[in-house]
């Protein structure tokens, strides 16, 4: 054998299943050179013949094949060529059959699909972080979803969960006297959702965390006359906005978001699949 060990990993998928296994044992072995040859999306025979038929015998396959006709058809042509094969998806497959009773479905991709809803659960939580309490009005009209409410409705924990789902949300602190942004008023009503809480609840609630921060004394943050001014014009705001509007007040953040999913599924039922 050369030197430099070749590994073919062979899949029906994007191989990146074979590709992070081989790194975890070919990391075990520094002094061991390594030449990798990938040939990710696999769907016939005849491909897997064109690959064997110009591979040297001191070669190593690693496959990940769930389609078991085309499983079976490499590892007769391995056999042949006395090449040695890893079939580590099989293994897998196999061992779970024999430990379950079950029958695995075999289909190739399911593994590409899960990380793709992951990254897109990354790239959700990104935008939850980056458009987080109105940093940048711009970020509305980028939304799946756009949260509003007076401070301490739950708007950015909501917003997190909410991202770990795959939604695209960014949330707006509504404050008196602060002028709303105009792009607020650019996003479909049916994807603005507004917050609000009982006044006694809420006063509770800024007292507490008021504690937290090490401030002592009246507040005019947890004053209920100001608590009730706030939420007063957050209404009026909801009014203008057309949203819809969700008391969290008995609600835990689980149940406030799973209502605003329900909610938005209702509204854009083509997007289920996307998010699912």
């Amino acid at each position: 054998m050369d030197d430099c060990l070749t590994i073919v990993i062979i899949s029906d998928s994007t191989g990146e299943t074979a590709i992070n296994y081989m790194k975890s044992v070919t990391s075990q072995f520094p002094d061991l050179e390594t030449r990798v040859i990938r040939k990710p999306d696999i769907k016939t025979k005849e491909e897997i013949d064109e690959i064997m038929d110009d591979l040297d015998d001191d070669s190593v396959i690693v496959m990940t094949v769930a389609n078991k006709d085309l499983a079976l058809h490499l590892r007769d042509r391995a056999k042949k060529a006395d090449i040695t094969v890893l079939d580590i998806l099989s293994y897998g497959i196999n061992k779970f059959e024999q430990l379950t009773g079950k029958k695995a479905i075999r289909e190739a991709g399911l593994t590409r699909t899960l990380s793709r809803g992951y990254f897109k659960m990354i790239d959700a939580i990104e935008f939850a972080i980056k458009y987080d309490d109105g940093k940048d009005p711009r970020g509305f009209l980028e939304s799946d979803i756009v949260l509003v409410g007076v401070s301490r409705t739950s708007k950015t924990p909501t917003t997190m969960i909410l991202a770990t789902k795959n939604f695209k949300v960014a949330n707006l602190p509504l404050v008196p006297e602060s002028k709303l942004p105009q792009e607020l008023f650019e996003v479909d009503p049916d994807r603005v959702i507004g917050l609000v809480i009982d006044p006694d609840k809420l006063s509770n609630i800024r007292a507490e965390r008021t504690k937290t921060m090490g401030i002592v004394g009246e507040s005019k943050y947890f004053d209920k006359e100001r608590i009730r001014e706030e939420l007063a014009y957050a209404k009026e705001v909801f009014k203008d906005l057309d949203c819809k509007v969700i008391d969290v007040t008995e609600n835990t953040i689980e149940q406030t978001a799973t209502e605003i999913v329900q909610y938005y599924f209702e509204k854009f039922p083509e997007e289920r699949e996307e998010k699912s």
